[in-house]
């Protein structure tokens, strides 16, 4: 008779969700949307190439397709548009335009949305800086007051209880500390049978935990982009159900934006391996964009080394209010 050993799982293993970025704070978040914070310095430097002042997104790109453009990020609103509006078309508010846009950013997507899809959108942002710009960027294109932007908490949104035929949050959620609390406000402002769509990173757990270096690379990745924590594919999918989003259609698309990050992260890398080219792309970066090419190259680092182990995927979510 041959005895079989049963392995055993040690239950201290912490999974993806349990590591957290120490430090966190709210403040980081408006750190590193108001310039006050040595990451904004990543948004200063890609702003040589996109408008940072109107678009967040890391955007999305077939092959072919310049990505470090303005255009990259209008891809991907549109990608979840067009979802989010099939499945408007087909919901019980399809006469409906009134869009809520959870953490709103600088005004980019709320102003597309207005002018390519017809959408009455209200944004909400916890950081001044983004409120405020994407008021005036709002005044400055004509669209105010069909598209207005307040000051407010993802998870406590200063909103009454099924007051929305569409939700969207683009890229936002990461920077939250309460994902569950968000998708239960989300919940609470739709009405019945209405549509939302959300995009985010998430963790790859079984990469982000297969060793202790691999979990510091992973905090380091938290750190540089100040997000207390990420959630797993799986754990969204399981916390849309429990507060009673149904969902209807998901995508990862890490090929089309991450992946496509994480080429851009080595190129930047190897050319500032010489010394002579670096200090003098640093001068030129302070004087062109007001960036310092040391905040950028953390941050580069930090996030080519959690990518090139595919610890972080990017998910496109779809869902209707039960």
């Amino acid at each position: 008779m041959t005895i079989q050993k049963r392995k055993i799982v040690s239950l201290d293993q912490p999974t993806a969700r349990d590591i957290k970025h120490p430090t966190w704070s709210v403040s980081d978040v408006h750190g590193q949307y108001s310039y006050s914070n040595p990451h904004a310095d990543l948004y200063l430097y890609l702003s040589q190439w996109s408008d940072m002042e109107s678009y967040l997104n890391v955007g999305y790109s077939k092959p072919g397709q310049y990505h470090l453009h303005t255009n990259a990020h209008l891809r991907l609103i549109n990608r979840l548009a067009d979802g989010l509006l099939d499945l408007h078309a087909a919901g019980p508010y399809a006469a409906e335009n009134h869009l809520l846009d959870v953490a709103s950013g600088r005004g980019g997507a709320a102003i597309h949305a207005r002018r390519r899809y017809g959408l009455q959108v209200t944004g909400v942002d916890i950081t001044p800086y983004n409120a405020h710009r994407a008021d005036d960027n709002a005044r400055r294109q004509e669209v105010w007051p069909e598209v207005r932007f307040n000051i407010g908490d993802s998870t406590r949104l200063p909103l009454a209880d099924a007051s929305f035929p569409l939700v969207w949050s683009i890229e936002s959620p990461a920077h939250f500390p309460d994902k569950r609390g968000f998708l239960k406000e989300v919940a609470r402002v739709l009405k019945p049978g209405a549509a939302f769509t959300f995009a985010d990173l998430l963790v790859v757990d079984r990469a982000a935990t297969a060793s202790e270096e691999n979990r510091q690379i992973y905090r380091e990745f938290l750190r540089v982009w100040d997000v207390p924590y990420l959630e797993t594919f799986d754990s969204y999918k399981q916390t849309l159900a429990e507060v009673g989003l149904k969902l209807c259609r998901t995508e990862i698309v890490t090929r089309y934006n991450l992946d496509i990050l994480n080429r851009d992260c080595v190129l930047f890398l190897w050319l500032s391996k010489p010394k002579w080219l670096y200090n003098g792309y640093k001068r030129y970066l302070k004087w062109r964009a007001g960036a310092n090419l040391d905040n950028v190259y953390q941050h580069v680092l930090g996030s080519h080394r959690a990518l090139r182990l595919g610890m972080i995927d990017y998910g496109l979510f779809w869902a209707v209010r039960v």
